[in-house]
């Protein structure tokens, strides 16, 4: 597809942009006295929110959903942006089988948006057909069902899926040749895979376990990675101090919180360029991203309302907006 192709997406997303919540408007909630004043200053701001008092997870499902219901309105090829969403539909196969084998409902914890359809992912989970579902979903689907069956043991089945999570995730970004989807790739499953090696040495797992876990990635020596996080925390830190994630490396051991936050906002820095884009699917990879950071921020500042947390607590909770 030719970059031209965008053109109208681009204006279209454009125009969405400038309603997204930039800094003063997040001060400006941060100051409101309560959370349903919260609520009331995000319904004047567009967001889809009914009268009634509601939980803010729905609100925020609800409003990420709207954006990708959008993008997938205006975009030329809206497969292009799968990578930014695949981590959801590995989370609702978890979920869908964890459910069902505890006697609730298949779809109690799916999470929306999601290349796959919920219907058919019930149904295969249900019936306990995964042959219905695509590869690699059909596959690993049925090897964590297997395994949860013998063994009871959701751990090693959490572990298999979402290696083969980070595995798809990267290769899907790959496939679609455009640099900063596979940048924005590899920084996730980068990052995922810090976090396993962290808590995997701080629980004293051995290289078995790190082999099952760990996936490839272009930017980590995975040998490395996992023959240090088996010796324990201090040669794994020595050795992410030598990689390209050791700013945020260094604050993972001692608050994965503040790993969480340096992370998405290196994700913000990266799509500072896309401003100056006008044809391709940058600007909507951008969008969708400067979403999510967005309703994080509102998530943080939200719970804030509810539990009296002070303004300065929360400024240092906060992910860096597009700006």
């Amino acid at each position: 597809m030719h970059n031209t192709d965008y053109a109208y997406s681009v204006t279209s997303i454009r125009v969405k942009e400038s309603s997204l919540l930039g800094q003063v408007e997040m001060d400006q909630l941060m100051a409101v006295s309560s959370y349903q004043a919260a609520i009331s200053f995000l319904a004047e701001h567009g967001w889809e929110v009914s009268a009634v008092r509601q939980p803010a997870n729905g609100i925020l499902r609800r409003e990420l959903q709207r954006a990708w219901d959008l993008l997938c309105e205006i975009a030329p090829d809206i497969s292009i942006l799968y990578p930014l969403i695949l981590r959801k539909d590995y989370h609702n196969l978890k979920a869908g089988i964890k459910s069902k084998l505890s006697g609730q409902p298949v779809n109690a914890y799916f999470l929306t948006p999601s290349t796959l359809s919920h219907a058919l992912l019930v149904d295969a989970v249900t019936r306990r057909e995964f042959g219905i579902l695509p590869q690699p979903f059909a596959s690993v689907g049925e090897e964590a069902y297997d395994v949860l069956v013998r063994t009871g043991d959701g751990q090693l089945a959490d572990i298999l899926i979402d290696r083969v999570a980070l595995t798809d995730i990267l290769m899907k970004a790959k496939a679609t040749r455009n640099p900063l989807m596979i940048d924005l790739s590899e920084l996730f499953c980068a990052a995922a895979n810090i976090k396993i090696a962290i808590r995997a040495a701080q629980t004293n797992r051995n290289e078995e376990f790190l082999r099952r876990a760990i996936s490839d990635c272009d930017t980590l020596d995975t040998e490395s990675l996992i023959s240090e996080a088996a010796l324990g925390v201090g040669p794994l830190m020595s050795y992410l101090g030598t990689t390209q994630y050791a700013t945020g490396a260094a604050l993972i051991s001692t608050s994965p919180a503040a790993f969480e936050k340096w992370c998405d906002d290196k994700q913000i820095a990266m799509l500072e360029k896309t401003k100056y884009e006008f044809f391709g699917p940058e600007p909507l990879i951008a969008y969708y991203l400067m979403k999510e950071a967005e309703i994080k921020n509102v998530r943080i500042l939200l719970a804030a309302k509810e539990n009296n947390i002070p303004a300065e607590e929360i400024r240092q909770r906060l992910r860096r907006l597009y700006a």
